[in-house]
């Protein structure tokens, strides 16, 4: 039952008491030696004596401490450099007295130069070479600032070093550093211009009683010869020179977050589909299978097993394992036990977790397929579920979702711009009755009437009575009449002034009377919105006292205001009538009394005064309409100069007050956009930092446009598309409105207000403007409110929108968020993740986040493509049987360096060998 691949603790450079230079020779040195490997708590070591091979010191020590393994090597001094280059060869550990009697017979005998001394004895580099290949050696070599090495003995000062050194590098598998530093200088110098190779630190130890790690090496692979092997193929991934693997420390902080083992088991001896117990590797397992193997079985029963909430099985489903009338689920039960030791277990049916806390995340392929095709609900929602994970902590403010948070952090700026677009619609209707005022047909209407004034002017001062001459009368009578006369005049104009003034009185009262109503109603919207703060500060825990008074001393105007209305009441005691108030007042009574007295004179009159005194009555009216007359066509001139001068000027006014209420609401829009901005800049600085080419990176922008959709819903509900104008029809209306709009400058306001300001003025020029809107003051008010502003996010694969990506690459860019930018570490189960995905895409673009994914998570995938389990150097392998007449699945778990795992993959997964190409040299080693 092996778990695959794990991080060990290794050294490839120790010297036994059989070296010539051993400062320790005691018979107790081997047990010195044991002793210090099972304290450093080593699992694989190579023993490598200066210029020989003792194969009965190396099984001695294979005995004595059989759970390390240990492997034959051998130091040798070469040709190469001023004072003899040092390489060793490390060899498997099979037919161990073979190797030693050829290497004594080879290369001591045949190839050793100067062979006399220990002090002096050399190879041939060329010799060295050969030897190891022919008995499949790792060839490793001093390097840095290690003794005898590489770098010392032959420098860089001349080209022709560098390029001998190149030549080394052809035949090298593994450079031994002196110090950690050599490894940054390495990476720098080296490995900038060749491919990587794997560089280590050994203890080069020649004292057991001394044995000191110069510091800890660390490679991820079974403890054997085809393990280091298979390692060396993958020099980033696989070697690590530290304290400890960064994900050794991710697994003890967090062991709760890893699975241990599965086991899965019949409640009776007569269910036979599952009787599985597996241990799991904690980075990366790939589950492997022919069709119908049970691949998909196994990642369905973890991930119940982990309470998913994403039950979209493709094998403990409805449809398969669990129909409905065999239900064969509830009789097999799955044991999961994580890496904290809690173990936990349930039946395979019922399914349904939604209930449970969900401890692993499960992407099955239903599930993948299902998201991709639908953008508004299902892919949208996990990717803003993801945007949110990256907020920090404090910045979530306790909400629950992304769209919790930006609807809290928003709404005081709604309610701004909602206050705005109600001062737009007072506005709007102000600017149409003042457009009505100055209209064509408005100044028609008045011309026609100053012309028919000026008619009625000119007819009546044609038509001035007759002069009757004035009679004898007495001068008593004559007096009389005259008085009466004028007195009936003064209180006619007494009583139009008093009038005029209630007029102006009463305006000023109701003005008074909104201006107190309005201030009242504002210190009641101060109070709420102040006690709307505290509450907001209490809820908070937030204590620190806070006041504030909105002081307006309405006094003054509350006195004014009685004061109005008893000079109101006292001028209608004067001046109403029985008509308006049910009894006249005092100046229209003196009025009627002086009529009263004029007519008892006139009825004393002879004809001849009579018709006098009617002819001087006439020429008053006269004179009064003559005056009332006049006074129209100065007025109608008054409001003629009003339209063309002081009514352009208030429109200007007006039109200048609505931009800054457009921009006002335009800026608060912005203003979302930042703060959307800032909230998904966390998610992309993550994907800025990712190592990969920029068109192959996922992105986030923030898309903030007019919605000519919502633009044409929001506007067209007032226009009649069956009048002549630029909106005429309803498809070619929104063609246009696309025209109008298709080159705005969403960051430039007055690119976006000079088209909405076309719109209106091309729709003046409509031939039958006053019928083109059903309602005019509501299409001004969502034409100038941009209620239509669109604030969305737009996710992109590089310069690609989401929504001209293919399935596939939807899949993509939902896997890469997944497995490289979703910041829980739960383990991710991943069902066939490379379907709709070719080959090539696969290994550039879904490999290396994969391979960075399995660094800070436990990643769980069924797959049948060759380039997942290979290209990402799978640490398990499970491959999984099914028994159709039994109807029994088995699982078999191991590395991929061994025999049977290796040859799974090749019978089962897409395109066998060449698959493998990319590690030709390290399958060749072990024979597959």
């Amino acid at each position: 039952m092996s778990r695959g691949l794990k991080w060990i603790k290794c050294d490839l450079h120790i010297h036994t008491s059989s070296s010539y230079d051993h400062h320790y020779k005691n018979v107790d040195s081997d047990d010195f030696l044991v002793k210090a490997w099972r304290k450093e708590e080593l699992s694989l070591v190579a023993i490598t004596d200066h210029f020989l091979i003792d194969a009965d010191k190396i099984v001695a020590l294979q005995n004595k401490a059989p759970e390390i393994t240990v492997l034959p090597g051998v130091e040798l001094r070469c040709d190469k450099g001023a004072s003899n280059l040092h390489i060793i060869i490390i060899f498997p550990n099979d037919n161990l007295y073979d190797l030693a009697n050829s290497f004594n017979v080879i290369m001591r005998k045949e190839k050793a130069k100067a062979s006399n001394s220990n002090d002096t004895i050399y190879w041939d580099y060329n010799d060295i070479i050969e030897y190891a290949k022919n008995h499949d050696g790792i060839i490793t070599i001093h390097a840095g600032k290690k003794d005898k090495g590489l770098d010392r003995v032959i420098t860089n000062k001349l080209p022709v070093n560098i390029a001998i050194k190149e030549e080394f590098y052809k035949n090298i598998d593994i450079y031994e550093m002196g110090a950690i530093e050599d490894l940054e200088n390495y990476n720098i110098h080296v490995f900038n211009t060749l491919n990587k190779k794997p560089m280590i630190i050994c203890s080069d130890n020649h004292d057991p009683r001394n044995y000191q790690l110069k510091d800890n090496l660390w490679i991820k692979a079974t403890p054997t010869f085809e393990g280091l092997v298979q390692a060396i193929k993958e020099p980033e991934l696989r070697f690590f020179i530290g304290s400890k693997p960064a994900k050794l420390n991710l697994i003890e902080n967090n062991k709760d977050k890893f699975i241990d083992n599965i086991s899965i088991t019949g409640l009776s001896n007569n269910n036979n589909w599952f009787k599985e117990n597996i241990s799991l590797n904690s980075d990366l397992v790939t589950i492997i299978g022919n069709k119908g193997s049970g691949k998909s079985a196994l990642a369905d029963i973890i991930a119940h097993a982990g309470n998913t909430h994403n039950n979209k099985f493709s094998f403990l489903s409805e449809n398969r394992f669990n129909q409905k009338k065999e239900c064969l689920g509830i009789n097999y039960e799955v044991k999961i036990k994580w890496m904290n030791g809690l173990e936990e277990s349930k039946l395979l049916y019922p399914v349904d977790n939604t209930n449970l806390f969900e401890k692993v995340k499960y992407l099955p392929q239903q599930y993948i397929e299902y998201v991709c095709n639908d953008l508004k609900d299902g892919f949208n929602t996990e990717i803003e579920r993801l945007i949110f994970d990256y907020l920090p902590h404090e910045e979530k403010l306790e909400m629950d979702s992304l769209q919790d948070l930006m609807k809290y952090l928003t709404s005081n700026i709604n309610s701004y711009i909602l206050d705005n677009q109600n001062k737009l619609k007072e506005l709007n209707l102000n600017i149409i009755n003042l457009q009505e005022s100055i209209s064509d047909s408005r100044k028609n209407t008045l011309k026609s009437r100053l012309s028919e004034y000026n008619k009625q002017l000119e007819n009546i001062t044609k038509n001035k009575p007759l002069e009757v001459p004035k009679p004898q009368k007495s001068e008593l009578q004559e007096n009389e009449l005259s008085n009466l006369n004028a007195d009936i005049q003064r209180l006619k104009d007494e009583i139009e002034v008093r009038k005029n003034d209630m007029t102006i009185l009463t305006k000023r009262f109701h003005v008074l009377e909104s201006a107190i109503e309005d201030i009242e109603q504002t210190k009641i919207k101060f109070n709420r919105w102040f006690d709307d703060i505290k509450n907001k500060l209490a809820d908070n825990n937030i204590d620190e006292p806070i006041s504030a008074h909105l002081n307006i001393d309405i006094s003054n105007l509350l006195e004014l205001k009685d004061k109005l209305k008893s000079n109101i009441d006292s001028i209608k005691t004067e001046v109403n009538t029985k008509e308006i108030d049910g009894h006249d007042g005092t100046l229209i009574i003196k009025l009627q009394e002086k009529h009263q007295c004029l007519e008892k004179i006139m009825s004393t009159l002879s004809d001849a005064d009579l018709n006098y005194q009617k002819s001087i009555q006439e020429t008053i009216k006269w004179n009064e309409q003559i005056e009332e007359i006049s006074s129209s066509i100065i007025k109608i001139q008054d409001e003629q100069r009003k339209l063309e001068e002081d009514i352009p000027e208030e429109l200007e006014k007006a039109y200048k007050l609505r931009k800054e209420i457009c921009l006002s609401i335009y800026n608060y829009y912005s203003k979302i956009v930042n703060l959307y901005e800032e909230k998904y800049s966390y998610i992309n600085e993550s994907i800025n930092n990712l190592d990969i080419i920029s068109s192959e990176k996922p992105n986030v922008e923030i898309d903030f446009n007019l919605n000519s959709t919502s633009m044409a819903t929001k506007l067209f509900r007032y226009i009649n598309h069956n009048i002549k104008s630029i909106f005429l029809g309803k498809e070619q209306a929104l063609k246009k409105l696309n025209n109008y709009i298709e080159n705005i400058d969403m960051n430039n306001f007055e690119s976006i207000y000079s088209a909405l300001s076309s719109i209106e003025k091309d729709l003046k020029e409509s031939s039958d403007f006053d019928r083109v809107f059903k309602d005019k003051a509501e299409f001004l008010n969502e034409l100038y409110g941009l209620s239509y502003i669109a604030i969305n996010y737009n996710l992109k694969l590089g310069d690609k929108l989401l929504s001209n990506l293919s399935p596939g690459e939807r899949g993509l860019v939902l896997l890469i968020f997944y497995l490289v930018l979703d910041k829980d570490q739960f383990p991710l189960i991943i069902d066939q993740p490379e379907d709709n995905l070719d080959n090539q895409s696969i290994f550039i673009k879904l490999v290396p986040y994969i391979i960075k994914a399995k660094e800070r998570r436990q990643i769980i995938i069924v797959t049948h493509n060759p380039n997942i389990a290979v290209a990402c150097d799978s640490e398990q392998i499970i491959y999984s049987t099914m028994d159709k007449e039994k109807l029994k699945i088995h699982y078999s778990q191991g590395s991929m360096d061994m025999n049977n795992i290796s040859n799974y993959i090749i019978n089962v997964l897409e395109g066998t060998m060449p698959a493998f190409y990319k590690r030709k040299n390290k399958y060749d080693r072990i024979n597959i």
